[in-house]
């Protein structure tokens, strides 16, 4: 299909058309001499197809400013990224993650689009950030633009806890940049970086679309396989050693733990629900129980009433073995958020059907009643 064709199926049916396609529309839009002044996007490109001359619009004077500094900025950005890049070798070497320059990076994108920049400044020095708008705009807590990009990156990836093919190109970086956090002796951003890779790798499952390969590049998913093993090891290390920093760290950094350790799915659960809900269907008779996902978690009499807890085994954990999840999950989440760990032995307790009265681990149903879904 030729440029001509793209805008064609552009015109008859624009809402509907792949990202790709779209990209493709607006590459031919450029080569024609863009950027366009028209009120929408349709009237644009309507009128290239038709023949009419694209009006280019004067740069302003700010602009001008802006563009001189983005070309003066632009060695020294790759220079202090290279020189990121030499201190990371070993890593680079161990994990061989997908090229700065692989049109990889274009093709699998996040919820915002490409991520390419934003993965690239984080391996630049701060004070060398340019300004950055928030993508989440109701975070009102003042931040520096590294910080805003890190934020902005974490968001164009797990956006409404969605799985996005752009994490097989990130993780890889992310844990790179966890391994320079450490060497630099930032507990502050390491803790970051396993938050967000947490939240990733809870998206990364059948429910989402992920779990395997599937049509990804062998590159690609090797380099990704890699490095989800690095970051197990690299976060049981880190629990170690800061484990008399992690008071109060909240409830959602350990289904973050549990996520990159054990079983991403039930951190997906406990992240759908926030916590709170608790969406159940019984995988005999299938009644879908809504008085659980409508009430939740908050009321522990009621709960009880339709959850056999599992036993507490709160203080029985020696911070090496990683086994039994239930066990070390519990220890930790007590750690982390005393006021929440109460709810991890109702997840993992027993739960009966009160269509059929079948029983079964509560966590392992939601998880099931998910894949089954998708």
């Amino acid at each position: 299909m030729d440029c001509t064709e793209y805008m064609e199926l552009f015109l008859k049916d624009h809402h509907n058309m792949r990202k790709s396609d779209a990209k493709l529309c607006y590459q031919y839009k450029c080569a024609l001499g863009g950027p366009i002044v028209y009120e929408k996007d349709d009237d644009k490109l309507l009128s290239l197809y038709m023949g009419k001359k694209p009006v280019k619009e004067e740069m302003c004077k700010e602009e001008i400013q802006l563009q001189e500094e983005i070309e003066k900025m632009q060695p020294i950005w790759k220079a202090e990224i290279e020189k990121s890049f030499t201190e990371l070798a070993d890593v680079i070497e161990e994990l061989h993650p997908v090229e700065f320059n692989s049109e990889f990076w274009s093709i699998y994108g996040g919820a915002y689009g490409d991520v390419l920049e934003d993965v690239a400044f984080l391996f630049c020095r701060e004070d060398l950030i340019p300004e950055t708008t928030k993508i989440r705009r109701l975070d009102f807590e003042e931040k520096g633009y590294y910080e805003i990009i890190f934020d902005n990156l974490w968001e164009n990836l797990t956006h409404q806890l969605s799985l996005y093919p752009a994490i097989y190109l990130a993780v890889p970086y992310l844990v790179m940049l966890l391994e320079k956090k450490k060497r630099e002796g930032k507990a502050d951003w390491e803790f970051k970086i396993i938050s967000v890779l947490g939240d990733i790798l809870a998206t990364d499952i059948i429910a989402c679309g992920g779990g395997q390969q599937g049509e990804l590049p062998e590159q690609v998913w090797e380099s990704y396989q890699k490095s989800v093993k690095r970051l197990q090891k690299m976060t049981k290390e880190y629990l170690v050693r800061n484990k008399e920093a992690l008071k109060n760290k909240g409830i959602y950094f350990a289904i973050g733990i549990l996520s990159i350790l054990a079983d991403p799915e039930a951190a997906y659960e406990m992240l759908i629900g926030s916590f709170e809900q608790l969406i159940v269907e019984c995988p005999n008779c299938e009644y879908y129980d809504d008085s659980m996902e409508i009430d939740g978690i908050e009321d522990e009499k009621l709960l009880s009433e339709i959850i056999e807890p599992a036993e507490a085994v709160t203080g029985n954990w020696d911070w090496q073995d990683f086994s039994d999840t239930y066990v070390w999950f519990s220890h930790l989440a007590q750690i982390v958020d005393e006021k929440e760990a109460w709810k991890v032995k109702y997840y993992y307790g027993t739960y009966t059907c009160p269509e059929c009265g079948s029983k079964g681990v509560l966590i392992e149903w939601m998880k099931e009643a998910d894949r089954k879904g998708y």
